[in-house]
């Protein structure tokens, strides 16, 4: 009997830990419809790394963007030709279609500026960035941006 009493007690902790588990979990979704510009509004970090038109280099980007897609950046720079901080910059949704792939522009200093290809995540948290623009022959950059 006393064997019956343990299995019995083994059994029913077991049922309560299953209970605590699905009553704690939360569940995650990702939202499903149509991305719009007004859906990313708000800070973003943004981390790009590769070559440039001046070599290799690690940047990290702040942005806010308003509801139309548009918002100051700050951009920081660490590579081959030096380390900088350009503050005034912009990051602009050129285009968004409503499964969430676009292109997006980061400028960084007078004449200076990327045309990125973006991907944003169905629930809006983040954004896949490419620099595949013919158009830039020497510009090999590719990084994520985290909505904060």
């Amino acid at each position: 009997m006393n064997h019956h009493g343990k299995s019995r007690r083994v059994v029913l902790m077991a049922a309560l830990c299953l209970v605590a588990v699905i009553a704690i979990v939360k569940v995650s979704r990702a939202s499903i419809g149509t991305i719009s510009k007004s859906d990313l509004s708000g800070p973003w970090l943004i981390t790009l790394q590769g070559n440039t038109g001046c070599g290799s280099a690690s940047m990290l980007a702040t942005a806010t963007l308003n509801t139309n897609g548009t918002g100051p950046a700050t951009l920081t720079t660490h590579g081959q030709c030096g380390n900088s901080v350009a503050t005034g910059q912009t990051f602009t949704i050129q285009s968004l279609n409503s499964n969430g792939s676009g292109t997006v522009n980061l400028s960084c200093g007078s004449g200076c500026g990327w045309d990125l290809t973006i991907q944003v995540s169905p629930d809006r948290s983040t954004m896949n960035l490419v620099d595949v623009a013919t158009v830039n022959p020497g510009n090999f950059i590719a990084g994520v941006a985290v909505h904060q």
